[in-house]
């Protein structure tokens, strides 16, 4: 859609919306219609829009130093990737600099290539990981790329095994998947984990998929790439969704909610080894990733989520939504499924998720319908719990 000489994306009734200010969970339109938010923008402001504390930070940067150089560093992106690697496990030592999740999933496809000196990728279907053609190529909805042929070759998307299938489907998979890494043709996996967030069907995977990744992987000199872009940052009741089952992954891919919402940053988090291998051929370099004021944006947020325990207030807030909304499921509201504050609703079809959507919309309450008949509830993790009611409420109320 083209408004105000804008391309954007819609989404039902609240597709085009004139953000005249916002500020924690609240939003307000040019006529002074509030909102209660309910996606974060899309797991991006994790903290509430325009957090105080990481506009002064940004603020004490500009006045500091707001450019950078291609060929160095300087403090803040030192101090950032200090703290960032802290916060992660071993050997996850050195970060790419990048701006936002698409690069930063493409530049980890590049490096698998380069360090395993094999060329096919695998990912899975309803996972989303970018807009540029190897990104597209390893996920989302196959019909709705058949224009952008050819994309990047050697590149295969399984079916995503959540949790619903039977265990002898699963068993299916491993078998299948094995099958596959035993040719030693398959540069990495790039995987979302948590829960399925990129093409908002919210589905959780089947238990101990990411471990079995991880081992499969391993024994077959396979990378493993995590895309966190939509997880990271104690979405899913954990600082990295990662940790829900001590995984660690060679790549992990951060961006989205990295700087809050406040700044353009992401990165590709790995071995140090690894990098310095594939720096030449896989073109490590990015002309704005990580300028300075994002950089001081992502180190106070980092701080934030660190100090005020943002993971477990997720987790505890989580579990109330799912408990508030557990009683209307019924013959139109079929499941409430989640992990942490990333919470699925799904309905009996398409058209009720989207009434539910706009009726909630008109009594000012932000959803967003992520996919057919799910509604992904993503409300900022820090959200008063008087105002996440105030919320629950309107779409209790659109629900019965």
């Amino acid at each position: 859609m083209i408004e105000n000489s804008i391309v954007y994306r819609t989404y039902k009734k609240a597709g085009y919306f004139r953000l005249a200010k916002a500020l924690g969970s609240e939003i307000w339109d040019p006529d002074g219609k509030r909102y209660v938010d309910f996606t974060s923008g899309w797991n991006v402001n994790n903290l509430g829009f325009n957090h105080l504390e990481i506009a002064a930070a940004m603020h004490e940067q500009l006045d500091e130093n707001a450019s950078t150089l291609l060929w160095g560093s300087n403090q803040i992106q030192e101090k950032y990737a200090a703290a960032l690697t802290d916060a992660l496990p071993d050997p996850l030592n050195a970060c790419c600099k990048e701006n936002g999740g698409t690069d930063a999933n493409e530049v980890a496809i590049k490096i698998a290539r380069v360090h395993t000196r094999r060329r096919k990728i695998l990912g899975f279907n309803d996972m989303y990981h970018g807009q540029l053609f190897a990104s597209l190529a390893v996920g989302g909805v196959q019909d709705s790329k058949k224009h952008l042929l050819p994309l990047v070759g050697d590149i295969d998307v399984l079916e995503f095994p959540h949790k619903h299938i039977s265990a002898e489907k699963y068993a299916a998979f491993l078998t299948d998947l094995e099958n596959r890494l035993k040719r030693e043709d398959v540069a990495a996996i790039l995987t979302e984990t948590g829960v399925v967030t990129g093409w908002g069907s919210t589905l959780l995977p089947y238990p101990g998929l990411l471990t079995d990744l991880r081992r499969l992987t391993t024994k077959y000199g396979t990378m493993l790439i995590v895309d966190e872009v939509g997880t990271g940052f104690s979405r899913t009741g954990k600082l990295f969704a990662i940790e829900h089952e001590n995984v660690v992954p060679d790549m992990l891919v951060l961006a989205k909610a990295i700087a809050n919402g406040a700044a353009g940053l992401s990165t590709v988090v790995g071995n140090d080894k690894i990098f310095r291998e594939a720096f030449d051929e896989a073109w490590l370099i990015s002309t704005f990733g990580w300028m300075p004021i994002a950089c001081a944006a992502a180190l106070k947020t980092l701080e934030i989520h660190q100090r005020d325990n943002t993971a477990d207030m997720a987790a505890r807030k989580g579990r109330h939504i799912i408990d508030k909304l557990n009683p209307y499921v019924g013959d139109k509201l079929i499941e409430v499924d989640g992990l942490g504050m990333e919470i699925g609703l799904r309905f009996k079809d398409d058209a009720t998720a989207t009434a539910v959507q706009q009726s909630c919309f008109d009594n000012g309450l932000q959803l967003v319908v992520g996919g057919l008949n799910n509604i992904q509830m993503m409300p900022p993790l820090n959200i008063p719990d008087e105002m996440l009611d105030e919320g629950l409420d309107i779409l209790i109320n659109q629900i019965k």
